[in-house]
C-alpha cells in the first residue's frame, strides 16, 4: 500500500517535473527569440541559414559538374574507340566483306550518335561549372553579408553597453554626491547630538554628585557646628586640647573659604567645584568645535 502510492506520488512528480521544464525550455526560446528580433539578430540568423543552404547547394553542383565530367569522358572515350574501329577498317578497305560494310555502316551511324552524346555531355559540364560559379558567387555574397550584419550588430551592442555603462556611472556619482550633500551631514549631526546628549548627561550626572555631596558636608558641618555649640554651652567640662597642628589642620577645612547660592564652601571644595567647572568648560568647548565643523 505505502509502496505504491510512493510510486505514483513519484511518477506525479516526475510528471510535474518534466512539465515545468518543458515550459520553461519554452518560455526561454520565445524569450531568445525576442531578444534577437528586438536586437536585430534574427537577420543574422536568417543569413547564417542562407549560408547552410548555399554550402549545401554548392556540394550538389560540384558533384554534378564531376558527374558531368565523367560522362563526357566516356563519351569521348567511346567516340575514340569508334573512331579508332573506322579508321582500322579504312586501312583495309580493299579486304572487306558483308560483314565489315555492315559493321562500317554501323560504326559511321554509331559515330554520328556519339558526335551528339559527346557534344551534349560538352555543354552539361559547361552548365555544370557555370552552376558551380554562380553558386560559389552566392555563397561569398551571403557570407560577405552575414559578417556585414555581425559587424552592424556587434557595434550596436558595443554602443548600448557603452551607454548602459555611462548610465550606471551617472548613477554612481549621483549617489555619492547625495551621500556627501545628505547622508554625511545627517550623520555628523546624529553623532554631535549624541555627543552633546552623551555630555549633558555626564554633566547633569557630575552636578547631581556634586550637590549631594555638598549637601551632606553642609549636613555634616551643621552637625558639628551644633556639637561645637553644646560645648561652648558647658564651662566646667575639662577638655584635652589637640596638638596644635591637628588643630589648624581642622580648624583650615573647616573654615569656609567661600559662600555661593547660600552654601558655604572649604578650600578643599572649591577646589573640587573649580575642577568640574573647568572640565564642564573644556566638553562644551570641545562640542562647538565639533558643531562649527
Amino acid at each position: 500500500m505505502i509502496r505504491s502510492w510512493s510510486e505514483r506520488n513519484a511518477i506525479a512528480l516526475r510528471q510535474r517535473t518534466d512539465t515545468l521544464v518543458a515550459r520553461l525550455a519554452t518560455s526561454f526560446t520565445r524569450l531568445g527569440g525576442e531578444i534577437n528580433r528586438v536586437t536585430g539578430y534574427d537577420e543574422i540568423e536568417t543569413l547564417k541559414r542562407q549560408v547552410v543552404s548555399q554550402e549545401a547547394h554548392i556540394t550538389a553542383s560540384r558533384q554534378a559538374a564531376r558527374d558531368a565530367k565523367t560522362t563526357y569522358e566516356t563519351a569521348v572515350q567511346k567516340r575514340s574507340d569508334s573512331q579508332r574501329e573506322v579508321n582500322a577498317l579504312l586501312e583495309r578497305k580493299s579486304l572487306w566483306t558483308d560483314a565489315d560494310v555492315s559493321r562500317f555502316t554501323v560504326l559511321v551511324r554509331q559515330d554520328h550518335a556519339l558526335e551528339q552524346e559527346e557534344a551534349h555531355a560538352k555543354a552539361a559540364v559547361a552548365q555544370s561549372e557555370d552552376d558551380v560559379e554562380r553558386a560559389f558567387s552566392a555563397l561569398m555574397r551571403t557570407i560577405l553579408a552575414r559578417y556585414h550584419e555581425e559587424q552592424v550588430w556587434s557595434d550596436k551592442i558595443r554602443s548600448v553597453s557603452t551607454y548602459g555603462q555611462l548610465a550606471v556611472l551617472g548613477v554612481n556619482v549621483l549617489v555619492f554626491v547625495l551621500a556627501i550633500v545628505l547622508v554625511e551631514p545627517w550623520k555628523r549631526r546624529r553623532l554631535t547630538q549624541a555627543f552633546e546628549r552623551k555630555v549633558q548627561e555626564l554633566e547633569a550626572a557630575n552636578l547631581d554628585a556634586v550637590t549631594k555631596g555638598l549637601e551632606a558636608l553642609q549636613s555634616r558641618l551643621d552637625g558639628q557646628g551644633a556639637v561645637l555649640a553644646r560645648l561652648a554651652a558647658v564651662p566646667d567640662v575639662t577638655m584635652v586640647s589637640p596638638a596644635p597642628a591637628v588643630v589648624e589642620e581642622a580648624e583650615e577645612d573647616v573654615r569656609p573659604a567661600l559662600e555661593f547660592a547660600g552654601f558655604s564652601f572649604t578650600r578643599r571644595e572649591a577646589r573640587l567645584v573649580a575642577a568640574a567647572s573647568m572640565t564642564t568648560g573644556v566638553l562644551a568647548w570641545v562640542i562647538q568645535r565639533l558643531a562649527g565643523a
